[in-house]
């Protein structure tokens, strides 16, 4: 049994936010710092962003799913800060429209992103937009964003981790599957923050005392 997707509403609202947010944060950067390197293997800030503003486009003009991250990065590092944060915020502005047309019955239905249904694919870029946010302030010496995005992303990697064999096999991530993502630092003992981190590969999981199964990016 996987993981419920979260409502419709609650989703794009946030996804919306996130999108703002990240628009905001695009605006502030200097371009001295451009190409400074974040925890993301092989991606200067620029790069970061090109990926996110990139999908972001690409989910509102139809073509998600047709390149790859790198490719999305690489086809917008180029463009200083403030051009990106308009193309996204013109993006924002048309996934409102489009999220506007889906009722609960579209939610359900099978996205152009393989495995994920419509609303899947949704809460997909909302958890990459908040974490990729996260990378950008982490490379900047910025402190961490909190709030409802936090947990709905850890939500959205619990989701994941439902479908995947190993994690339901572990004796140590299997019971954290279903629970709110509101309750893992009770759970875990963890600052949230910290537990997404190690969820996503952007934190050594043993050093939390996590398995290697909680890194859904694990090779």
């Amino acid at each position: 049994m996987t993981r419920p997707t979260p409502q419709r509403a609650q989703t794009i609202s946030q996804l919306l936010d996130e999108y703002q947010h990240f628009a905001d944060l695009l605006s502030s950067i200097e371009v001295a710092a451009w190409n400074r390197a974040t925890r993301c293997s092989k991606w200067q800030v620029c790069d970061v962003a090109g990926h996110v503003v990139g999908q972001a486009v690409e989910t509102v003009n139809g073509t998600i799913g047709t390149r790859t991250p790198d490719q999305q990065a690489a086809s917008l590092r180029h463009l200083p800060p403030s051009t990106l944060a308009l193309q996204l915020l013109d993006a924002r502005s048309k996934t409102a429209v489009l999220a506007a047309t889906f009722d609960d019955s579209d939610w359900e239905k099978s996205s152009p992103l393989p495995y994920f249904t419509i609303g899947q694919g949704m809460h997909s870029l909302l958890a990459d937009t908040f974490i990729h946010a996260d990378d950008i302030r982490a490379a900047l010496g910025r402190p961490s964003a909190t709030g409802p995005a936090l947990y709905t992303s850890i939500g959205f990697i619990l989701g994941l981790h439902s479908r995947d064999k190993a994690a339901l096999a572990d004796q140590d991530v299997a019971p954290l599957l279903h629970l709110p993502p509101e309750s893992i630092a009770e759970a875990t003992g963890l600052d949230p923050h910290e537990f997404l981190l190690a969820a996503t590969g952007r934190r050594d999981a043993t050093s939390l005392g996590l398995p290697p199964c909680i890194n859904v990016f694990r090779s």
